[in-house]
């Protein structure tokens, strides 16, 4: 199973994003549940990193079947933290989408901070 775990802090923003394991749907190369899954979440580094150049504000890493986001909203200008969170917000989705269709593949869980 995918266990994905987003953090969002007080002011309503995805701060970090875990995600282990495989959806163990089909065979490796047949899985759609793990596809889906690694292509918004890379989709979603290479956004940050590619459109909004934000690599400075930004931490991950990503192994097979482990992927690490760390968002750091301190000292960006408002829009781009309004953009950063649309695209979060994004991600937030489509993996809810995800798991709805496929909950016995995928969880996500979020944690407040505050």
């Amino acid at each position: 199973m995918i266990n994905i775990k987003m953090t969002i802090d007080s002011n309503n923003r995805i701060i970090k994003v875990e995600s282990k394991g495989h959806g163990e749907y089909d065979d490796s190369g047949k899985d759609i549940v793990c596809s889906a899954v690694s292509v918004y979440l890379i989709n979603t580094i290479n956004t940050l990193t590619e459109i909004l150049k934000i690599s400075n504000s930004i931490e991950y890493s990503v192994d097979y079947g482990l992927y690490n986001l760390v968002i750091d909203y301190n000292n960006m200008p408002e829009e781009t933290i309004r953009q950063t969170v649309l695209i979060m917000n994004s991600l937030k989705l489509a993996l809810s989408s995800i798991e709805e269709n496929y909950n016995e593949y995928i969880s996500v869980e979020y944690e407040e901070v505050r």
